[in-house]
């Protein structure tokens, strides 16, 4: 759940050296059966393809239900749509993890509803939506881009429109990927107010804060130096100021998730098979509902990932990339 672009004072370069990628881990088992390791941290621009370099790839619209939603698509292969979280634009995904994903997809990612390109207009999007609304966005790319049947990935909030995709429209979902999020109903466990407040906040002292939550704290340092400048930023897209008003529905969304029963029965019979990622550093949704989810969820393998916090991404974009893409491809 980032925030908006800033610009940093320095980028520190040699925080990952061409030894660094010559030396990447590989996704290997810990000491529990689902406990796992990505290997060393891959912070601060890597030596590799970033899309948004690509002058071809542009952020354009697609008309829903409810109004435009901005877009951008790159890569080749079966297509994988992404769902990004909490306050996030569509530029907040790491540029990397991005271009490793679209050496084998389609990758399409996109702006929820009232974010970025996806703007609000003359009131389509209604005063109150919550995960289904959100989903029907995401079905309405689906549709508008004639994908047919695709991967879905979805990150923190981005992992609750997913979940209620894959039960509102499970015939366009082909698999499941669920990162650093949460189930539905009463025995999730939800962001703290403490931790709402800090992902809400803004001003001199917000990014530094929002580091905080999003990493683990031996990582915490080298991630500010290097977050935005490995954020996706192609051409002619800013990432507007999410408002206050945005920010409000997005949070009762939440709310009103972690009270849904009703789709954490529905997901105990879900047919979708799905691979649900956490970090076990996680201080924004806790590596706690990633096991729930595994229990509720018949056709699920979960992965808690060591010395990694909620913006996994960031920490291992290429091995995350690739293990989503292993798990994608089977």
């Amino acid at each position: 759940m980032p925030m908006k672009p800033m610009p940093l004072a320095s980028v520190v370069s040699s925080c990952v050296l061409a030894a660094a990628l010559a030396a990447l881990a590989v996704f290997t088992p810990s000491a529990r059966a689902d406990d796992v390791s990505l290997g060393q941290n891959q912070l601060c621009g890597l030596n590799t393809a970033r899309p948004d370099r690509n002058p071809a790839v542009q952020v354009k619209t697609v008309q829903g239900r409810n109004g435009p939603i901005g877009y951008a698509r790159f890569g080749r292969g079966a297509p994988l749509l992404l769902i990004t979280g909490y306050r996030a634009t569509l530029g907040e995904w790491n540029a990397y993890f991005l271009g490793e994903l679209a050496k084998h997809h389609e990758v399409i990612i996109f702006d929820n509803r009232g974010v970025g390109r996806s703007a609000i207009v003359d009131g389509r999007f209604g005063p109150d939506y919550g995960m289904r609304e959100m989903a029907e966005d995401a079905a309405d790319v689906i549709a508008g881009l004639r994908l047919g049947r695709v991967d879905v990935a979805g990150w923190s909030m981005g992992g609750m429109i997913a979940q209620q995709l894959a039960l509102d429209a499970r015939e366009k979902v082909a698999s499941l990927t669920l990162i650093a999020t949460a189930p539905p109903g009463p025995d999730a466990v939800p962001l703290t107010p403490q931790v709402q407040h800090v992902l809400a906040s803004s001003g001199r002292d917000a990014f530094a804060q929002i580091m905080a939550v999003l990493f683990p704290a031996n990582v915490v340092a080298d991630a500010s130096k290097c977050f935005v400048g490995d954020m996706f930023a192609p051409r002619d897209y800013t990432g507007r100021p999410v408002s206050d008003a945005v920010a409000a529905q997005q949070n009762q969304a939440m709310t009103r998730w972690f009270a849904d029963s009703a789709a954490a029965a529905a997901l105990r019979s879900s047919p979708v098979r799905t691979l649900i990622i956490a970090g076990a550093n996680d201080d924004v949704l806790a590596d706690s509902n990633a096991r729930q989810l595994e229990r509720i969820i018949p056709r699920a393998t979960l992965d808690i990932v060591s010395d990694a916090g909620h913006a996994l991404m960031y920490q291992y974009p290429i091995e995350l990339a690739r293990h989503i893409g292993a798990f994608v491809s089977r």
